[in-house]
């Protein structure tokens, strides 16, 4: 029989790998664990290193999102302030549609007064001339 099948079960693994390995199924399980080992610390490495990228990812995403909130934090102050600006603005708008209209309600009196002003200077002409007539003869 055949080195493998004495020792157990045959893993199907090539005549080089086989002709490296100890006989010692102790020597077999050190090596084993040696093998393990370097696995376990490239895998190891290997995830630091993505850890280590990931965390840069993170604290740039990090570093937008405090920009982004600085930004919202203007643009939520410049909102305010143009909002403030706008209740002013549409006070003063009333306030001078009121005083046009209280203008145009005057104008149109002032109108009446003088339309009325003139007539009775068109009738006392009237008078002064129709008196200063019969005063001539």
């Amino acid at each position: 029989m055949s080195q493998s099948s004495e020792s157990g079960p045959n893993f199907h693994l090539p005549d080089e790998i086989l002709s490296v390995i100890p006989i010692d199924p102790y020597d077999q399980l050190d090596l084993a664990r040696k093998i393990t080992s370097m696995a376990i610390a490239s895998r190891v490495s290997k995830l630091e290193s993505e850890v280590g990228r990931l965390r840069q990812k993170v604290n740039d995403k990090d570093r937008k999102i405090f920009e982004l909130e600085e930004n919202v934090s203007h643009l939520q102050k410049a909102n305010r302030e143009a909002n403030t600006r706008l209740k002013i603005i549409i006070e003063d708008n009333m306030k001078l549609a009121n005083e046009r209209d209280s203008l145009a309600v005057i104008t149109k009196k002032l109108g009446r007064d003088l339309a009325k002003v003139r007539f009775f200077e068109i009738l006392i002409v009237m008078i002064k001339t129709h008196f200063s007539f019969y005063l001539w003869l």
